[in-house]
């Protein structure tokens, strides 16, 4: 406790003259940002920020955490813009957070207004959703759930970011049935922390994946090397992102941890605690009580992690004034020289942006012929298998069984074609980013969910008991008896008997061969038209993805550009205001900035210590 008390102390110190730093550099804005950070001091419950891209199981893990399976929506993500918080409260209940005020809703609402899925009238304008539970998990924590951090979900991820700024601790969900931890990830998990210092991964899922370890080998092998790869190119981003590999990694199972309620609720408590104990969430709960009880030490990692921010811009504004004061002007000229070449070069690539783009909207059309084409393939061996049934107890059969058989070749079509889909639209669209100079993003439709596409109910012709068509088959059987019966005539006198019935024996087999081709015509029919509404579903499906992903992408790449020509124009208008100056005020200029220099390196290089020693101290309390 004493060792943990100094760490406190001094990061306290170290944002008091952070603080007074950026005033005296007439920044603000940055003041502001420390003093914003510092204002949740005294708050009384620990935020623990839960994040991660959709489908990760979020939401169910807070559900089992708190255990109230349902309690928020599964199925779909958090809307943009929007966060479920939980805290402990004395009864159920839940408020809707709006633009033009509060309103009390029934919990079992709670996805109508907050999930992506929900009522768009009842979802617009809210900011969030605050549910109340007595539950001990809670006590001294407040939870958040977040929207999904994917990438090509922009507004997801920038409202999740924002929410760390509240944070003291995020646990970042993987899923030990879904893919590896994706580079959009761990773009955001470096945005992370920049604002909160205490990460832990949840591996959510384990309870049927026989890779689990595998995979959670091969998350720590990809978060090393993005680690790594931000040090070639940065060291400070390098020392930024270190605490990251040290970690805790919790693999849990909300699953397990539902029927394992749903057996204590039966009385059968040694079956209960085996799979509460399978289930992980023991030291995952006992992960968030020490965060709750370490509040004070997670509070000093966010401080520090502001006050490092802090310090970096106004470290670059600093380098900039240095520059610009030289006495003979040629490390300005040197670095106006370099703005104004980037600003042109900008300026035909913003101008170029719309050609590049142009391709993109192509891209629904070569997603509807994959489909066409991975379906059309998948038909052909049914349309085989069904010339080849020739008779009507065989046609039964396979009748029976084609509705399963069907629907589950066009699941195992639709995996191959997600497939396709991704590495053409993947292609396409980072093709169009780096014609931009931007960097590529991943792109995965693994998270879609096919669409149901089964709706015919087949069934085949009327069986023999059926009403005998008198024109088409009465006639002809009667003129058959007659001729049969008077050939037979000449060699036996009973011929006019035999006669009728090898007519009937003849026709009930041409009855039975008419109905099973008119079975056969019909199972194509309907097969066909089952492919074909197939097609148009998983189609308007991609379609509707890829129409996504495309506009994400572009705004993306739009506000990445904007951006660009922001900084740049800025930089231009601070490496020209000292050029009326004299040579005195150049020098002093100089002089002042480089001592603003200095002093924002020593205040980092303290920082920076200090983050090393309370991320150690947070890392401990798994």
């Amino acid at each position: 406790m004493p060792v943990t008390t100094d760490l406190v102390q001094q990061v306290l110190r170290l944002a008091n003259e952070v603080n007074a730093f950026a005033k005296q550099c007439g920044r603000a804005d940055l003041s502001q940002t420390l003093v914003e950070v510092a204002a949740r001091w005294k708050e009384t419950e620990t935020t623990i920020v839960v994040a991660g891209a959709q489908k990760r199981g979020k939401s169910r893990l807070i559900n089992a955490l708190v255990g109230r399976p349902g309690l928020l929506p599964v199925d779909a993500d958090v809307a943009t813009n929007c966060h479920l918080t939980l805290r402990r409260g004395p009864v159920l209940s839940a408020t809707v957070h709006r633009n033009d005020g509060d309103v009390v809703i029934d919990p079992e609402q709670i996805a109508d207004y907050a999930s992506t899925t929900g009522d768009p009238a009842k979802r617009r304008d809210v900011l969030g959703v605050d549910v109340t539970m007595d539950h001990p998990m809670l006590d001294g924590v407040r939870l958040l759930d977040t929207p999904g951090v994917d990438s090509l979900t922009l507004g997801h991820r920038q409202a999740t970011v924002a929410i760390l700024q509240r944070a003291d601790a995020l646990l970042f969900a993987l899923s030990a049935q879904d893919q590896p931890v994706l580079r959009h990830e761990l773009e955001f998990l470096a945005e992370a922390m920049e604002r909160v210092q205490a990460v832990a991964f949840v591996l959510t899922k384990v309870e049927d994946s026989a890779n689990a370890q595998a995979l959670l080998e091969e998350n720590r092998r990809r978060l090393a090397t993005f680690v790594a790869d931000a040090g070639r190119s940065s060291p400070g981003a390098a020392a930024a992102l270190a605490p990251l590999l040290e970690a805790p990694w919790l693999p849990v199972s909300a699953k397990l941890a539902e029927a394992a309620a749903a057996q204590r609720s039966l009385g059968r408590e040694d079956r209960a605690a085996k799979l509460q104990e399978r289930s992980g969430m023991g030291p995952l709960e006992d992960y968030i009580r020490a965060c709750a009880g370490g509040r004070e030490l997670t509070r000093s990692a966010t401080v520090v992690s502001a006050c490092v921010s802090v310090l970096s811009s106004l470290a670059a504004v600093a380098e900039d004034d240095v520059a610009s004061a030289s006495e003979d002007g040629a490390e300005t000229a040197r670095r106006l020289a370099e703005v104004d070449k980037a600003l042109e070069e900008l300026t035909r690539t913003m101008r170029d942006r719309r050609r590049h783009a142009v391709g993109n909207q192509f891209l629904g059309r070569e997603v509807s012929a994959i489909v066409r084409a991975r379906l059309a393939r998948v038909r052909q061996p049914y349309e085989q298998a069904i010339s080849e049934l020739g008779t009507r107890a065989a046609l039964e059969r396979y009748l029976a069984q084609l509705p399963e058989s069907v629907e589950q070749s066009i699941r195992a079509a639709w995996d191959d074609i997600v497939a396709e889909v991704s590495r053409l639209v993947g292609r396409a669209l980072n093709e169009f980013l780096a014609a931009l100079g931007l960097e590529p993003m991943e792109m995965d439709l693994a998270k879609l969910s096919m669409p149901a596409v089964w709706s015919h109910e087949l069934q085949s012709e009327p069986g023999e008991s059926a009403k005998l068509d008198l024109l088409r088959e009465g006639v002809p059987a009667a003129t058959m008896a007659v001729t049969i019966g008077m050939a037979l005539a000449h060699l036996n006198p009973i011929g006019f008997l035999i006669g009728p019935a090898i007519a009937a024996a003849v026709m009930s087999r041409r009855r039975e061969w008419e109905q099973v081709h008119r079975n056969q015509a019909a199972l194509r029919r309907l097969v066909s038209e089952q492919f074909t509404q197939a097609a148009g579903e998983i189609t308007l499906a991609l379609e509707r993805e890829v129409a996504s992903w495309r506009v994400a992408v572009e705004e993306t790449a739009d506000i990445a550009l904007a951006g660009q020509r922001k900084e740049l124009e800025a930089r231009r208008a601070e490496l020209r205001a000292p050029a009326g100056r004299s040579a005195a005020d150049r020098g002093q200029a100089r002089r002042r900035a480089a001592d603003r220099l200095a002093r924002a390196g020593e205040l980092t290089e303290r920082a920076l210590a200090l983050r090393g020693e309370i991320g150690s101290a947070v890392n401990a309390l798994a």
